[in-house]
This record gives C-alpha cells, structure tokens and sequence, in this order.
C-alpha cells in the first residue's frame, strides 16, 4: 500500500528490516511481539556493527509498518518498538561524514573537466551546488534553466526521485563547475533525464550511482570523504564567505526554523545567486 509510488529502495529497506526482526525474534504475529524482542534486536544490530542510525532507522521501519497495520486492522496500538534505549552515542558505531578540502574539491573538479564525461559531469554538478546525489541523479531537461540571467535548477519531485522534506523542493543557482556540468549534460542526454545512466521513468538508481561515483572518489579525496562529502563542503564554503545562516539553509534545502519563515516568497534568485558566486571566487 505504502510502496506503490515510491522508489525500490523504499521496499528494500522495510524487508529488510522485517528480516533482521524475524531473524532474532522469529516470524510471529504482530500482537505477539513484547520489549525483549525489540531489545534483543537492538542488541543484534549493535553486534553486527550498524551505525546508531542504521538501527534507529530499523526500529522506526518496524514501528511506523506495525501501526500501518494496526490502524488498517482496527487493532490496539502495538508500543513494542517505541521507545527503546539505544545506550549512549559513543557505545554505538557512528560515521561522521568528513567535508572535502577546498583544495581536493578543486583538484577533482579540474579532473572532472578532464574525463568529461556523465559520472564526472554529476560529480561536478553537486561539487558547487551541494544537492544530494539523489536530487542531482533525478534531474530532467526541464528542471534546468540556463537561459535566465542567473542560470539556475528548479529542484522539485518527480514519480521517480522524491524529494528529502519539504525544505528540499528549492531553486539552486548554477556557477563555476556546476553550471560547466548542466551545459554537458543538457549537450549529451538523448532523452528527458539529465542523468539517463543513473535514471529512468521507474526509478533514480541512487545506489549504483553512489557506489561507482564514490570508487572513483575514493583515490582522489581525504580517507573517509565520499560524494555526501561535498554537501559538507557546501554548507562551509558559505559559511567562509559569511552568507547569513538562513540563505545557507534555502540554497541547502535544510530545515528552516521560525514563523517569519513561513512570510513572503524568499530571497530572489539574484541573492541567492551572488553567494554562489561569492564560494567560486573565495580562495
């Protein structure tokens, strides 16, 4: 019910957090799950070494699938999964995304000039725009505008590739190696996706596009930096040109906060736009 409209990743991630829950607690009826069960799961989960976001993640699939059912049964709320302590954050594997250097930014955008081809030109792409791979990978011709005097991405949902929250649907301005990568893109694709390796009209192959991107990465970047890297850049290398707190969240699609954000229709483009601009020129 839940999955029709959603992308592939969206059924793998609730089998497979059912098959972690039967493989320790056995495939039972949902009424007959009690807390031991879903401690014991956390304490699998730990054992196999997933990240406390991985296993509260899990636990969350779990809980938000069993009161699906509950509310579509008519039957009495079901708590098992709610609530369950995950110990301290420095008892649990956690990963830490690195931000890339400036410096190896710059070296791989150069590379990427290089190769020239569609696996660089999305690397680029995210490089100076700091989108998500997915946001990137799901990308059509119409979502690129570059014949407006601030050359620009209208990032919105498409069948394929949600979007993250609500603060994700955003414009993003186009510079530097950004605006290099669309021209490519928008010169090669045959078709209406931008991205036609990495995308079609069933999903965004966000997967495989993060495992090959970040191989090639890998060799070319500080250990531990990965694509998702480059949003952590992003956000400093605004920070480094000061661009107020509120604009770095609308050009990132972060969260914003307060009711005066909820007034108006935003910064221009033209606003947006110089701070972009303001990151390429600051060395």
């Amino acid at each position: 019910a839940k999955g029709k409209s959603r992308p592939l990743t969206f059924t793998q991630a609730v089998n497979r957090s059912v098959r972690y829950l039967v493989s320790v607690a056995g495939d039972k009826s949902i009424g007959s799950y009690v807390r031991e069960d879903a401690n014991n799961l956390r304490d699998a989960l730990i054992a196999k070494g997933l990240s406390r976001a991985s296993i509260k993640r899990t636990l969350s699939v779990l809980r938000a699938s069993i009161n699906f059912t509950t509310r579509e049964l008519g039957l009495k709320d079901i708590k098992v999964f709610s609530g369950v302590y995950l110990g301290e954050p420095e008892a649990l594997t956690h990963t830490t995304r690195r931000p890339i250097p400036i410096k190896d930014v710059y070296k791989v955008q150069t590379l990427c000039r290089e190769l020239d081809d569609e696996p660089r030109w999305l690397i680029a792409l995210i490089s100076d725009t700091g989108m998500r791979l997915s946001e990137a990978s799901g990308l059509i011709v119409e979502d690129i505008k570059l014949d407006d005097i601030h050359p620009h991405i209208l990032l919105r949902p498409h069948p394929w590739r949600r979007l993250k929250t609500q603060s994700s649907e955003r414009i993003v301005p186009l510079d530097g190696a950004s605006l290099w990568a669309a021209k490519r893109a928008l010169e090669a694709t045959s078709n209406k996706f931008l991205f036609p390796r990495y995308c079609d009209e069933v999903r965004c192959k966000g997967n495989s596009a993060s495992a090959a991107l970040n191989k090639w990465l890998s060799s070319r970047v500080p250990s531990g930096c990965v694509v998702h890297s480059f949003r952590h850049s992003f956000r400093d290398r605004l920070r480094a040109v000061e661009c107020p707190p509120d604009i770095v969240d609308r050009l990132g699609g972060w969260s914003v906060e307060g009711v005066g954000e909820t007034y108006g229709d935003g910064y221009p483009l033209g606003v947006l736009s110089k701070w972009i601009k303001n990151i390429q020129d600051f060395q």
